[in-house]
């Protein structure tokens, strides 16, 4: 990446961006903290400066003898070997050390690493594998009470001659739900327990890294006891019998679900935010150039005689912007996807009015599931998702997120959360094609697949109300989503907004103060106002108009203003009024704001809200209820 680019990123992004890097980082090296291979980390001086769990029993380390030297762990002779590759940066491997007091007999591999801290300061990093009674005796098989069951991966063992598990851990049955005994005796589990779809290049890729005699490391999807689909990471080594050949490989396997799927969340999420964004932006800028067009025409039309031939062509020119007027509402749909707020809910009674209205039966957890959603909003969702789908099953569970992706607010925070589980058999699943169904903005054409549009605006509410959905393929075929909603044991309570005192709605009485940035639109709305008796002012921006409100020497009764404008927008602008003391009431406009609050209509009393564009007529009411005494 060019350094332009670099310093175009905002502070927020960089470190987001340097959270992920450190979580990665802690996540790794938990990994290597936890594997039974040793691991060892030396400076340039060759003293430890790190060691994984392995070493430390493997050599009886602790923490007042770990800063030694290698010297005091394995003969001299190996340091000269650590130099070397210092100072070539040219791995060397398969290094046998024998003990002849202990009867020992390791193997040492050594690479040259760049310090973490400091890219140009050479490290080493060494491994040392206990060979001990592997020449043709047994595998050691790891017992029950050992620390291998309490490490937060399954250890195993593979015979490549044989194509099947010799050893795993206890702790294999917590992984996939099958029991140890199923891992060993089964010939095929060793490629069954992998899903079908990432079956083929997992078994190639071992296949060529035991002809190779190389250490692997992968991700991939596999297939648990009751059908459910686990992302794990698995790492292996082969072990060589004395003359060298490929004898064993052992390895071990870490559940990566939780974390796969907050990366899948956060990679989502921030697609969507960019289209958002994007669709955002044209929806304001179509508006005003509609509002602009709608103005005049219907000003122009307002002027002609009932008779003239022109009104017809005038009309034509209103009606597309009509039209017009309707794709930048479905860009506003997209972007602004309006919610009710998440309350305290009962998860499924919600479900259960679903059951009833489509005539289905769906399969309920027995915990208590009360979650935060807003109930008419979630049964609209459910119900959208499923209707018109043939093969259909719902299953209810709790599932609690451990794991955070530090400075990636956008993926679920860790706490417990209730899963609406839906499978639609007969919706296929694409990888490929996932993005778009959380991305439709516009509706398909003549009555086309209306599910991706459904599950884009489920999507978006579900998000607002700190959940999230997420799509897969199902296990035995088809898609299954999963909605994710926040468990929560008390219901909110918003603050109660101070009424505002009427003001005199009469126009020869009252002063408007009309603020956006752009003139065409400005002068209209001014144009309108001053033919209905209306005082008003102008300002072409948010600086403008408080050095407006400063000097004016009388009252200003409302303030209609833009939302988006250059340097300071609409909601700053009342803002800093009210800090001033100034308190007119307020008509936000605008095509398109991020605004949440504005978009669902959350204002409170003497503040409304009109969407561009709008007819001259609909604003005048609009401002007549904003002053009137109804308000």
């Amino acid at each position: 990446m060019e350094r332009a680019d670099l310093e175009q990123w905002k502070a927020r992004e960089v470190a987001r961006l340097l959270g992920l890097v450190e979580t990665e980082r802690r996540y790794y090296q938990e990994i290597a903290a936890s594997i039974p291979v040793g691991v060892l980390v030396l400076s340039p001086d060759l003293a430890i400066i790190s060691a994984n769990r392995a070493i430390r029993t493997m050599f009886g380390l602790t923490g007042s003898t770990l800063r030694a030297r290698l010297d005091t762990l394995l003969p001299a002779w190996v340091l000269e070997r650590v130099t070397e590759v210092l100072k070539t940066s040219a791995p060397q491997t398969n290094i046998l050390v024998s003990e002849p007091k202990t009867g020992r007999r390791l193997r040492i591999g050594i690479i040259a690493i760049h310090s973490w801290d400091d890219e140009w300061s050479p490290e080493a990093l060494v491994s040392v594998e206990d060979l001990t009674g592997l020449g043709d005796a047994p595998v050691p098989v790891p017992s029950a009470g050992s620390e291998l069951d309490n490490l937060n991966a399954v250890v195993w063992t593979f015979d490549p001659a044989g194509a099947n598990f010799l050893s795993v851990t206890p702790n294999a049955t917590r992984l996939l739900g099958y029991p140890v005994q199923h891992w060993t005796s089964d010939a095929s589990f060793w490629t069954h327990r992998v899903h079908a779809a990432d079956r083929e290049w997992v078994t190639q890729s071992y296949r060529q890294a035991i002809q190779r005699g190389v250490a692997l490391s992968l991700e991939f999807r596999a297939v648990a006891a009751d059908g459910r689909v686990v992302w794990v990471r698995e790492s292996s080594q082969i072990l060589t019998d004395a003359q060298g050949r490929p004898r064993y490989l052992t390895g071990f396997t870490v559940d990566v679900t939780e974390r796969r799927l907050l990366q899948d969340q956060l990679v989502q999420s921030e697609r969507v935010q960019a289209i958002t964004k994007l669709s955002g932006r044209l929806a304001h800028d179509l508006n005003n150039m509609l509002m602009i067009v709608t103005g005049h025409s219907e000003e122009l039309l307002n002027s002609l005689p009932a008779n003239s031939p022109l009104r017809a062509d005038v009309q034509e020119i209103v009606n597309a912007t009509e039209r017009m007027s309707g794709l930048t509402g479905h860009l506003l749909a997209f972007t602004r996807r309006p919610g009710n707020a998440a309350n305290p809910i009962a998860l499924h009674q919600v479900l259960g009015a679903v059951e009833r209205r489509l005539g289905l039966q769906f399969k309920h957890s027995t915990q208590p599931n009360m979650v935060k959603a807003d109930a008419e909003r979630l049964e609209q969702i459910v119900t959208s998702l499923i209707e018109h789908e043939r093969k259909v099953n719902v299953e209810t569970s709790n599932l609690e997120m451990k794991e955070q992706l530090s400075g990636a607010a956008e993926t679920l925070r860790p706490g417990w959360y209730g899963v609406i589980a839906v499978t639609l058999g007969d919706r296929a699943f694409d990888p490929d094609a996932k993005g778009s169904w959380f991305e439709a903005v516009l509706a398909g054409k003549d009555g086309g697949d209306a599910w991706p549009l459904a599950l884009t605006r489920a999507y978006g509410i579900v998000r607002q109300w700190g959940g999230d959905i997420v799509a897969s393929a199902a296990a035995g075929g088809g898609t299954l989503l999963r909605i994710m909603l926040e468990s929560a044991d008390q219901a909110g309570h918003r603050e109660a907004t101070p009424a505002v005192q009427p003001v005199s709605a009469e126009p020869s009485l009252t002063t408007v103060l009309v603020v956006d940035d752009e003139a065409p639109i400005r002068e209209l709305v001014l144009q309108k106002l001053r033919r209905h008796g209306y005082q008003v002012l102008e300002a072409a921006n948010g600086e403008e108009a408080l050095a407006i409100c400063r000097e004016h020497s009388g009252a200003i009764d409302l303030l209609i203003t833009d939302v988006m404008m250059p340097r300071m927008g609409g909601a700053e602008l009342v803002d800093r009024l009210r800090k001033l003391g100034i308190n007119p009431r307020v008509l936000y406009v605008s095509g398109f704001t991020g605004d949440t609050n504005l978009s669902a209509r959350n204002l409170p009393p003497g503040t409304a809200f009109v969407e561009k564009p709008f007819t001259l007529g609909s604003l005048l009411e609009k401002i007549q209820e904003v002053l009137g005494s109804g308000f």
